[in-house]
Order: C-alpha cells, then structure tokens, then sequence
C-alpha cells in the first residue's frame, strides 16, 4: 500500500480570544505580506504591540461571528476540543477548513486505486495545526511522497508562496529534505468542477432575491486585495482572480452584469482597485438597487466574508439606500468543489517534483 500525504494550505484563524494577538503577531511578522525595514528584537518589539492594539479590536469581531458557539468543530489538535471548551471567538477557517479536509478524505478513499492509501492533513499558516505539527504527523505515518494543496485557487505571494516558504523553511530546519518526494499546486484558478461550483453559489445566491427584481441583479465579484507592488514584481493573482471570473461568466453564458473590486485594504501603501466599500458608491451612483456578492477568492466563509462583506459592507450599502445587498456562502465542503481537490490530487500523483517558488518581492 502507497501512502501518500495530502497537506491542505491556508491561513488559519484563532480559535479563542487569547489566540487572537499570537496570530496577528505570526502574520505581521510574515515577510511575504509585510516588509518591514527593521531587524531582530526591535522587529518584534514593534510588531508585539501594534498587534497588542489591533487584537483588542479584531477580537470583538470574531466575537460577533463566533464560528463554534455550541463547542469545537474543528481539528482533533484544537485545544478547545482538548480540553472540552466552548470558545466565543472562534475563526469560522478553523471549522470549515476541517470539513474540507475530511470530505476530501471521503472523497479519495471513495475514488482511489486500492494500491494507494492518502493521510489528509491541514498545515495553517499563521495558527494551529502548523507546519511542524503536520511534519511529525506525516513522518508518523510513514508517507512515501507529499502534495501540497492550497486552499487559495489563484496563485499570490502572499498565501500559496507564503506557505510554501514555511514549508520550505521547516522541512531544511529538520534536514528533510530528500526525505519525500513532494508536489505542489501551484493554482486551479481554471479548473472546471471549480468554476461550477462558484456558479451554483450564485444560482443559490440569486435565488434569495424578490422574484420580481431578479432579471436587474448585477453580480460583484469581491476578491481580497493585496499590494500594486506584489503585481509590478511578477504576482499573477490579479490576472488570475479576473480569469476566474471570466470563465464563470462565460460558462452562465455572461446572463448579466459583473464588476469586479478587491477588498481588505490594510496599511498606507497603494492596493489593487477599485476597492469593494469604495466602490459601492460608485455602483449607486449607476442606479443599480441589486447586487449578489461574491467573494471570488475565498473557499471558506470566514472574518472577510461573514464580517467584513455579511456586515460592514452591508451597512455601507443600506445607508446608500442600496435596497438589495446579498452575499453567497462560501464553497466550503460543497461536493463540487471537493470533487475538485480529489481530481487535483489524483492528476498529481506521481508527477515531477515542481522547481521552488520561493517568493521574491
């Protein structure tokens, strides 16, 4: 029997409010987001208490959205789940990225040759389980080869090299590297089962509407932004994120209008535009009342869907006079996507081992 190791990449999110301050800290220190001309203990410090201020903020939204409010959804490793205890502010990528993570195991158990046996984990980024945690649980199960699957279908600096780079980092720490034979998906930002399963949000989404408006919903597609400085440096996720939404409209047969925005604008630096909040404004301004949003670049509801579009952009709209403002759920666990990942999986087995992709910005 062949084992074979899927790693599911993403960012992660904190699962208590005590969790909240060590994630913004592990994030901020990232340096494929933020570049931060300082060295050493001055770094920290600085980072210590900018995310000391910030956590008491965004720990009051992961409040208002508390993704486990009846006890722990997530990974066996969660200490809530440990230590038997209901969190108020829990990070909806925990639970969800969990669901994932057993519906592709499903999946591939379903749908696998009987001479190949695949151990499903998720590696986070910036939270619990991480990379390390993932190393000692793949090396304990005896995998013979490695791939890794970002949870992220456009490809940025700053979420599939990011992980990468971690991966990269931890595995030379440990002397590993010769240990695995690995792949790495880069992207499937294109990928059929993919787009089809964008397209059924939508369908899903536009059905909330009154009858009697549909045929004037315009869709708004609202992807996270990133820097114009990781695209001037070769980033392709902008072109990628406009690709997806192109072939989603292509395969509805372009049944209405679409505009695109980038949201979750942070720091004084210039982002990718028009920016979602801003940009509502604009959309008012053309006489549109109706608007299904749908945010193109996530695969999980969490903090920049569920607060930051479910309720802030709301808000903006309603004072507007916006009289329709709906977002679709997030792809999540639906069977779709999942039959995605398995097909994703399954074409990379065995393959060559990509050349690094070691960010350079």
């Amino acid at each position: 029997m062949r084992k074979i190791g899927v790693v599911l990449l993403n960012l992660g999110g904190p699962n208590n409010e005590e969790a909240v301050q060590p994630f913004l800290y592990n994030l901020f220190m990232d340096e494929d987001i933020i570049k931060i001309p300082l060295k050493g203990g001055v770094k920290r410090g600085l980072i210590k208490f900018v995310t000391t201020q910030r956590a008491k903020v965004v720990a009051k939204k992961y409040k208002e959205i508390n993704a486990c409010p009846n006890g722990c959804l997530g990974p066996k490793s969660c200490s809530n789940r440990q230590a038997n205890r209901v969190s108020d502010c829990c990070s909806a990528t925990n639970p969800l990225t969990e669901g994932q993570r057993r519906a592709l195991s499903k999946q591939l158990e379903k749908n696998s040759e009987e001479d190949v046996e695949y151990i499903v984990l998720t590696a986070m980024r910036y939270w619990h389980p991480m990379t390390d945690h993932v190393l000692d649980e793949l090396d304990k199960e005896g995998v013979e080869e490695v791939i890794l699957l970002p949870l992220y279908p456009q490809f940025s600096y700053s979420t599939t090299a990011s992980s990468w780079n971690e991966w990269t980092r931890r595995v030379r720490a440990r002397g590993w590297e010769d240990k695995w034979k690995v792949h790495f998906i880069k992207d499937y930002h294109l990928h059929p089962k993919y787009i089809a399963a964008v397209n059924q949000r939508i369908d899903e989404g536009l059905l909330q509407f009154p009858e009697e408006v549909r045929d004037e919903v315009h869709l708004l597609f609202s992807a996270h932004g990133t820097p114009i400085s990781f695209r001037e440096a070769g980033d392709p996720y902008s072109f990628q994120i406009k690709a997806t939404m192109e072939a989603v409209m292509e395969a509805r047969a372009h049944d209405r209008p679409h505009w695109l925005s980038f949201q979750s604008r942070v720091g004084p630096v210039k982002w990718l535009e028009p920016n979602t909040e801003e940009f509502l404004d604009v959309l008012h301004g053309y006489g549109l009342n109706h608007l299904l949003v749908i945010p193109i670049a996530f695969v999980s509801d969490h903090i920049e869907t569920s607060m930051e579009i479910e309720i802030e952009f709301k808000e903006v709209a309603d004072e507007l006079g916006i009289e329709n403002f709906i977002c679709t759920r997030g792809i999540n666990d639906m069977p779709m996507f999942i039959e995605a990942l398995g097909d994703i999986v399954r074409e990379n087995t065995s393959k060559k081992l990509p050349e690094s992709v070691e960010a350079k910005i």
